[in-house]
């Protein structure tokens, strides 16, 4: 007969499921520092996204760039996001989620200083093209990351909690490139070859978030569900007793679960055959490499074919609406307050001011003097205006109010009638930009229009993940997401090379591509009340 300790032991040293084991370890100040922690990715990835858009006016001159220059070096990071996503998404899976995300911010901190050195425009968009195959194409690892570190109880909530991340880094993006590129900061000059002014000051700068991520970062533990799928159960275990530990202030030793199930159907690189072994590959790279491609397949065949055409086609839109629109803002902001100045009476459209140049470029008046392509030029008087970074902090303030009244309502109002509606706002101004005719009319409706765009892209992606079955929820959103990427890339291309020809054309023809995927949108299911399978 069993004694009441035989009893408790035997019930102690029963395995239990993941679920159970991370809900034991608690919630509190383990979880509240790991969205910290991630969150700081976050901003990171805000402030190398976005920090290009904030030098354009300054370095125009140093790196000589034409507008169809400046849209290669706003879609460089996305060229590098499409490179690096299936690298970082691969290696998450076989290096570790922690190791993955240590390793790409590291290399993007260093890429960013490195491109603040380079005195020319292609070196400087080769590291550019770096940061963004580091920085935003390994950003997708953060949600397997952090909702593996949080309880099915509070998953949901903390990846939504993240996102408000983002907005914090596109509020502070203005407020440092206000407190250093109107500097007049000089290091070197024209005579040597070698010029470090502020904006490049700013660049490195940007740097800092990556840099105090990976601080950061470093001191929370590998995700333990990682570790159960290499079969390293007893460092899984050492993980839920930190975690424990950190929320509860007990010791280590009494966390009570002390044994965790191994999944034996785990797929990997290896994975545990139930007596305390890691198994050997099962399948040949090349068998791995034709299911991969049979269930990309899938996706796109009935009856999947529907919701991932919508899916990719909205997204890709709303990805060009806010990044091809909202990349070129301080520009187009810079231009109109360089117009108003020169003519304070008079008003225009965005395509006029566009269109017209108030005084030719220092260095475009050298070049045509026969200065030679490879000397330095005098840089000094080329910066931009104190309104661009106040028009622009507005803007992200305008988003933030709006996601948060988007969570509230959402649901009371709908997904899908809050997904057509914005995106129709979002097309109506975009085409409305062509029609203002002063600088706070341009601002008034650019606030609207990213924070339209905002609140459909995060409510269609609360819907995305339901359109596709649990085997493929993954790799589909990782697909619709990556792939719509592109959008970004052809709305900086397209409004660098057409701004200064014809700008009604990229304004139509990006608000008339979000309106067309508004009424495919239509075509989505009512899935208010939908359970995901």
């Amino acid at each position: 007969m069993k004694t009441l300790l035989d009893h408790r032991n035997s019930v102690s040293d029963t395995a239990v499921d993941y679920e159970t084991a991370i809900s034991k370890a608690g919630q509190g100040k383990f979880q509240f520092g790991v969205l910290g922690a991630c969150g700081l990715f976050y901003v990171a990835c805000a402030f190398q996204t976005f920090c290009i858009s904030y030098l354009l006016p300054s370095a125009e001159c140093d790196l000589r760039m034409t507008s169809s220059d400046k849209g290669i070096l706003n879609s460089s990071p996305f060229i590098g996001t499409l490179v690096g996503a299936c690298i970082w998404g691969k290696l998450a899976d076989s290096w570790g989620r922690r190791s993955v995300i240590l390793t790409a911010l590291a290399i993007d901190a260093v890429a960013a200083i490195l491109s603040s050195l380079m005195q020319t425009f292609w070196p400087f968009v080769f590291f550019r093209l770096v940061t963004g195959l580091t920085n935003l194409a390994a950003l997708a690892v953060c949600y397997p990351y952090l909702g593996e570190l949080h309880s099915s109880k509070y998953r949901s909530r903390a990846l939504c909690w993240v996102e408000m991340f983002w907005a914090l880094g596109t509020l502070l993006i203005p407020l440092v490139a206000w407190a250093i590129i109107p500097r007049p900061w000089l290091l070197g000059s024209a005579e040597i070859g070698f010029r470090y002014n502020s904006w490049r000051v700013f660049i490195a700068a940007a740097a800092i978030p990556s840099i105090l991520s990976v601080a950061c970062i470093y001191f929370f533990p590998e995700s333990p569900a990682f570790l159960l799928t290499k079969g390293r159960h007893d460092e899984a275990l050492q993980v839920f007793r930190r975690i424990y530990h950190w929320n509860t202030g007990k010791p280590h030793n009494s966390y009570p679960v002390k044994r965790l199930e191994m999944n034996n159907s785990l797929e990997g690189d290896g994975g545990w055959n139930g007596s305390g072994e890691v198994r050997k590959e099962s399948q040949s790279i090349a068998s791995r490499l034709m299911d991969t491609i049979s269930q990309m397949g899938d996706l796109f065949r009935p009856p999947l074919l529907k919701n991932t055409m919508i899916g990719l086609s909205s997204l890709f839109s709303l990805q060009l609406g806010y990044f091809g629109f909202g990349m070129w803002f301080p520009e187009l902001f810079n231009r109109f307050e360089e117009f108003q100045m020169a003519h304070p009476n008079e008003t225009a459209s965005v395509c006029e001011v566009a269109n017209m140049e108030v005084a030719t470029p220092q260095w475009v008046l050298a070049l045509g003097n026969g200065t030679n392509a490879t000397t330095m030029m005098d840089c000094s008087d080329d910066t931009i205006q104190p309104q661009v970074f106040i028009n622009t902090f507005s803007i992200g303030s305008t988003s933030i109010i709006f996601a948060f009244l988007t969570g509230a309502f959402v649901e009371r109002i709908g997904r899908k009638r809050v997904i057509v509606t914005a995106m129709t706002l979002t097309a109506c101004c975009g085409a409305g930009s062509y029609f203002v005719r002063s600088a706070s009319q341009n601002l008034a409706l650019s606030c609207f229009l990213q924070a339209f765009n905002a609140a459909s892209f995060s409510t269609l992606m609360s819907v995305i993940i339901e359109l596709f079955p649990a085997t493929l929820r993954g790799l589909a959103t990782t697909m619709v997401m990556h792939m719509s990427y592109v959008g970004p890339i052809v709305g900086n291309l397209l409004f660098g090379l057409l701004l200064d020809v014809n700008c009604a054309i990229p304004v139509f023809f990006s608000a008339g591509i979000i309106a067309g995927c508004a009424v495919l949108c239509l075509f989505l299911p009512n899935n208010k009340n939908a359970v995901i399978s």
